[in-house]
């Protein structure tokens, strides 16, 4: 057996942990904790720019936090779009679009009513700024625009739409009633909202996994559950695909029965891992990690893991370690 064949070997050979009881609200808090403080500061009227890594699914996220807002006291009413679809758009493409979404915050059926049409950032500034003013004033509450696919955004025109925010910030001061979250995979200065706060949407953890599974098959085998949850890795596609592909038939109990049910998104990571794999150095440290323990972060190797969604940083005390995200990583070979 050769050294490649040993390491997968150990690592689905590794003995596998159980949960301890009295840690169980805190294992199932990760993604609900993250969620929580997305919403305070959102209520604060304050901005957010949210790193959000490959496969974390942030639409649904988003769209969750929109009625969490929209049904609690204070109400504030949200506005939830992509910018997936301006991939590859000119910049005047992108201003106009954002446009059409700024003036639906504050009366909704912005198609109704006639948006001016801008040409160069001057223009984008201007209508921008007129259309905020508005939503200030007219919305019936506080209102949040929460975009995410920020990566897909030509660069200067995020630069702008955070500029646009910043600007009418400092106008309304504390009579403020405006607010935005900008999230994306990729983490750039071009996020930041003057004082916007930082925040990583997380992972599920194995116990939110778990339950995000039941409620896509129903009833699963307590065993054949807890190791699907830990196969995912509790990486939200993950957990999603697998769910929906096995849908509600025979739950797979192989490692690489999982993978081959998670569908595209299972061709989408054995991708990813072979991609990784043409680089020796980069190969080199994915066989270090697939001993399963957390290693020192090595920043000019692991920021392209990261990148590619394969490595998650640990949260322990001492110096920054890093992790394979998700055991499925080793079927990906």
């Amino acid at each position: 057996m050769n050294r490649n064949a040993r390491r997968l070997q150990f690592w689905h050979d590794r003995k596998e942990a159980t949960f301890d009881p009295e840690m169980v609200h805190t294992e199932a808090a990760i993604r609900a904790r993250t969620a929580r403080r997305v919403r305070t500061n959102l209520r604060r009227l304050e901005p957010v720019a949210m790193l959000t890594p490959r496969w974390t699914v942030p639409q649904g996220f988003l769209e969750d936090i929109a009625l969490d807002l929209a049904v609690g006291e204070p109400a504030i009413g949200c506005r939830t779009v992509s910018f997936r679809p301006l991939l590859g758009r000119q910049p005047a493409e992108a201003w106009n679009f954002i446009l059409r979404v700024i003036g639906d915050l504050g009366s909704p059926g912005w198609h109704q009513r006639a948006l001016p049409m801008v040409v160069d950032r001057r223009g984008f500034y201007n209508a921008a700024e007129m259309l905020l003013d508005e939503a200030h004033q007219d919305a019936p509450d506080p209102v949040a625009l929460l975009a995410h696919s920020c990566e897909t955004l030509p660069v200067e025109v995020l630069e702008d739409l955070a500029l646009v925010w910043a600007r009418y910030a400092e106008r309304a001061r504390e009579d403020r009633r405006c607010t935005i979250l900008l999230a994306g995979s990729v983490d750039s200065p071009a996020l930041d909202v003057g004082g916007a706060v930082r925040i990583d949407l997380s992972d599920f953890a194995e116990a939110e996994a778990a339950a995000a599974l039941v409620m896509q098959v129903g009833a699963i085998p307590p065993r054949l559950l807890e190791k699907a949850a830990r196969f995912s890795g509790g990486v939200p596609a993950l957990v999603d695909a697998l769910g929906h592909g096995t849908g509600r038939g025979a739950f797979p109990s192989l490692p690489e029965d999982m993978l081959r049910t998670m569908g595209p998104v299972g061709e989408e990571l054995r991708a990813a891992v072979q991609s990784a794999l043409t680089s020796p150095e980069v190969a080199e440290r994915l066989y270090e990690l697939m001993l399963g323990e957390p290693l020192v972060e090595e920043p000019s190797v692991d920021r392209d893991l990261m990148m590619a969604g394969l490595l998650r940083r640990t949260r322990e005390l001492g110096e920054p370690k890093v992790e394979l995200r998700t055991p499925a990583i080793a079927a990906a070979f």
